[in-house]
């Protein structure tokens, strides 16, 4: 068997929420949210993780991916479960040797 390794392109990707997991860390909890690539290519059904500390405050990292995510604004009180299978744009950044999801946008619907 042949098999020739190439790089993953960074980039947006459309891609739905597949899983959440709550996690522990040195500076406190923080959510692993795993994205599944939807998009039609070389990375579809790719799964990629991005971190978030659950801050709940609306000036937060974690309030905007949670909007972009819903595609609305998710009023005072909202369950993190609420967002699996929802869609949205990725962007995949490369650290070091892996890549993670830096930033979630919202899906436009034009």
């Amino acid at each position: 068997m042949k098999i020739m390794f190439k790089d993953i392109p960074a980039g947006s990707f459309k891609a739905k929420v597949s899983d959440i997991k709550e996690e522990k860390g040195a500076y406190g909890p923080y959510l692993r949210i795993v994205f599944t690539i939807t998009e039609k290519g070389e990375l579809d059904h790719y799964r990629f993780s991005g971190l978030v500390k659950p801050t709940p405050i609306r000036q937060s990292k974690f309030y905007r991916w949670v909007r972009n995510i819903l595609g609305e604004d998710p009023g005072d009180r909202f369950c993190t479960q609420d967002m699996l299978g929802k869609e949205c744009i990725i962007c995949l950044s490369r650290q070091n040797n892996y890549y993670s999801v830096k930033d979630v946008a919202k899906i436009s619907h034009l």
